[in-house]
């Protein structure tokens, strides 16, 4: 096979080399008189300095005819991406792993040398070798000469410019256990963290096991490091190959309140707290005056509270139609009434307080934060209280526990967690 391609027209159809019988010394054929060489100019020799494809001269012995076909190296400098491809590579293939040793080939018809500068080599996770063909200058001819000699060498193609296009097709010829594209992982119910990455890359089957998922990022901005550590901590390692900034923090402007009490009465005091609502506590509030119509008559008020010019009572009640009857009549007097039932959870408290102060709010999914491109999220339930701060920010409340590293994420992101 190989000889055929040596004896057919392919060398004149090759835009990027052309044969020139004169670089080509074989065995000599005697006949009746002597020949001269043809000689003919490169066509394309001042159009292009890449990937340059030259037939060597070189002594030959008669016992061995053939030609040495030497794949020079460019004039250029290696690509600037080859050094942080080559780290990014020393991570994600497991640790003790030989280097790939240069391609040389040897047969009768022709010796193939590639330079591994110019066309850099890597090791697959199953042993076989990875040749980087980034600039696509590597000939048609020396990538069948080379498949031809070892099938097991994979070519890649792609270029770092196209940072996803290109970690995919070196993952996909990477040899490892399992390649996923545009994973989404999630981590916990309520609170919830989502992570979105180009790849996701397992190692062998007992990765997961092990600790040794890896997430991959093509991106050029950078997950927040405080993720990343997170990340870490769940097992999962994220290689950012081409990000040349991490994510910042951004100023405090938000708060995320948090209450783990369940009782009715304390949840109202958190509530007040935040809205900076102050309240008096065991009020007597008066239904009738005995100045007025010689009755008098207070309602017993566990908070009471002014807010905007409107009056506020929050009252137990434990089943008694007279009480209930009393804060009907209250509400007749211009009382904003808050009734709490011994049972009433987090949920329900602050539905019935907030409900009554004409706050739009009610318990649900929110979205906190999430990072450039939906690289990330993180969602929890609560009631959020926009523009409630005086600088415009948010309060989020909630009874759902958040764990530090969630903290942590969330103060990056602007909130500060407080816990009553």
């Amino acid at each position: 096979m190989i000889a055929d391609l040596l004896s057919t027209d392919c060398w004149a159809m090759d835009p990027r080399f052309e044969l020139d019988p004169a670089q080509v010394q074989k065995k000599s054929i005697h006949t009746d008189g002597p020949k001269k060489p043809a000689r003919r100019e490169s066509r394309r020799s001042a159009r292009t300095q890449r990937g340059v494809l030259a037939l060597h001269k070189h002594a030959v012995e008669k016992e061995q005819p053939g030609s040495v076909l030497q794949l020079a190296a460019a004039g250029s400098p290696a690509a600037p991406d080859q050094q942080q491809i080559r780290v990014f590579w020393d991570k994600l293939v497991p640790a003790g792993m030989s280097a790939p040793q240069p391609l040389i080939f040897k047969s009768e018809v022709f010796d193939l040398a590639i330079d591994p500068t110019r066309y850099p080599l890597l090791k697959a996770a199953d042993g076989r070798t990875l040749l980087l063909d980034t600039g696509g200058t590597l000939p048609p001819l020396v990538r069948t000469l080379i498949q031809e000699k070892d099938p097991g060498i994979r070519i890649i193609t792609a270029s770092p410019a196209d940072g996803r296009r290109f970690l995919g097709e070196l993952l996909a010829s990477g040899g490892f256990y399992s390649v996923e594209e545009q994973p989404v992982m999630t981590f916990g119910k309520d609170p919830q963290l989502k992570v979105r990455s180009d790849f996701k890359v397992e190692q062998s089957a007992e990765s997961v096991m092990r600790n040794e998922v890896m997430l991959i990022s093509a991106a050029r901005q950078g997950y927040p490091l405080r993720l990343t550590e997170y990340l870490k901590g769940q097992g999962v390692k994220l290689l950012e190959p081409f990000a040349e900034q991490s994510a910042s923090p951004v100023p405090l402007r938000h708060r995320v309140v948090r209450t783990a009490s369940h009782d009715p009465a304390q949840v109202i005091d958190l509530l007040l707290e935040t809205l900076a609502a102050p309240a008096e506590r065991n009020k007597r509030v008066e239904l009738f005056k005995t100045a007025e119509s010689g009755i008098g008559l207070s309602v017993a008020a566990e908070r009471y509270f002014e807010r905007g010019g409107r009056r506020y009572v929050v009252a137990r009640f434990t089943g008694d139609p007279i009480t209930y009857t009393l804060f009907r009549l209250l509400e007749t007097k211009g009382y904003r009434v808050v009734i709490l039932e011994p049972h009433d959870s987090f949920n329900t408290v602050a539905s019935k307080l907030l409900s009554r102060m004409d706050l739009p709010s009610r318990y649900s999914t929110h979205q906190l934060m999430t990072g450039p491109g939906g690289q990330y999220s993180f969602e929890m339930s609560g009631f959020m209280l926009e523009n409630t701060a005086s600088d415009g920010g948010s309060v989020m409340l909630t009874d759902r526990p958040i764990e530090s590293a969630m903290r942590e994420l969330l103060y990056d992101h602007g909130y500060q967690v407080q816990e009553r």
